[in-house]
């Protein structure tokens, strides 16, 4: 039979790993009800406290757990250096996990329950397709969370995100007053910010012009490059868009190459927006024209909103907007 832990208790009580350990350690913080229902849940398990569970409520490991999808890390590094600089000089320490391509049946579920047994004090996540998911774990184990790229908010939760709602609306009002309405999207299956809001957001731009926007205009991409361009050079066969906004600079610089070799010019022919702004829209040659995101700033601020709720430090706000900006470089001419 398996041995009742404190997690089991934890999860039954629909309480934190910390008020357990405050109840077996007969700590008067704990509000009375919820002492009661902790206490019904220890004896409905049978669950038998050990030096551990003792001591989880006053020792603190200082930790900050940053997980995010392995298929995304070339996208948040500089993140992680926000993340990594905010830490230390914060004083805590940070462990990194990966919730993709590990090989098990249900990774985000092992890579939580190996961060809550690891005791860490708080967790750092980055949007992704499992986003759901994971805020949801989260949430039964009311571990203090900040979630980078998703808006959302409660008691335990925090965020810090980009409009993308707004990058999308902005990006194509801008052709539509142009008279301009052949717009594609690439929407890539992992990033910094919501591409549904990016594409909600063209929707309305449309809808607010008196037009409607086709959802065969949105493609789904690939991560990488080797599938990308060979889809995109099959796809430029049949269709010739004047618009292509991607939701990261890759898939962008990927479709600006296929654009070339099926001689369309680059931004004559065909304009490409990337989002992001990383090396690669820099490096491209004609260099992109890219969405910039603070995303070392938007790591520092994830750190800092996880310390307050630690702390029990009032915040004032829980759901930070960032600014971002459009870097206009030499794949378009009409913004």
């Amino acid at each position: 039979m398996k041995k009742t832990t404190i997690y089991d208790v934890a999860e039954e009580a629909e309480v934190s790993l910390a008020t357990v350990s405050r109840v077996i350690n007969n700590s008067n913080v704990v509000k009375k009800e919820t002492r009661e229902r902790v206490l019904a849940a220890i004896a409905r398990l049978d669950f038998k406290p050990n030096q551990v569970a003792r001591g989880l409520a006053t020792s603190k490991s200082t930790t900050i757990a940053v997980i995010f999808p392995q298929s995304i890390f070339a996208r948040v590094k500089d993140m992680i250096s926000g993340i990594g600089d905010t830490g230390r000089t914060l004083d805590y320490n940070l462990m990194m996990y990966t919730t993709d391509e590990l090989g098990d049946e249900d990774p985000v579920d092992d890579v939580i329950e190996r961060v809550v047994k690891a005791r860490a004090d708080g967790v750092i996540l980055f949007n992704n397709d499992k986003i759901i998911q994971e805020l949801e774990l989260m949430k039964k184990y009311n571990m203090p969370t900040a979630v980078i790229g998703y808006k959302a908010s409660d008691e335990h939760l925090c965020s810090v995100f980009v409009d993308a709602h707004n990058i999308g609306y902005t990006l194509t009002k801008n052709y539509l007053d142009k008279g301009i309405d052949d717009i594609v999207f690439l929407k890539p299956r992992q990033n910094l910010l919501s591409l549904d809001d990016a594409i909600s957001g063209i929707k309305d731009a449309f809808k607010d012009a008196g037009k409607k926007f086709d959802d065969k205009k949105v493609l789904s991409v690939s991560t990488h490059f080797s599938q990308n361009y060979p889809f995109f050079m099959d796809y430029l066969k049949e269709n010739k868009p004047r618009v292509v906004i991607a939701g990261y600079d890759k898939e962008a610089v990927s479709m600006m190459y296929a654009a070339q070799d099926s001689h369309l010019s680059v931004p004559d022919d065909i304009e490409i927006i990337g989002m992001v702004d990383t090396t690669y829209a820099k490096m491209a040659r004609p260099s992109l024209t890219s969405v910039y995101l603070p995303v070392y700033d938007m790591g520092a601020i994830a750190v800092r909103l996880i310390t307050k709720m630690l702390n029990g430090e009032g915040i004032d706000n829980r759901e930070v907007n960032m600014q971002y900006s459009i870097n206009i470089r030499n794949t378009t001419k009409l913004l």
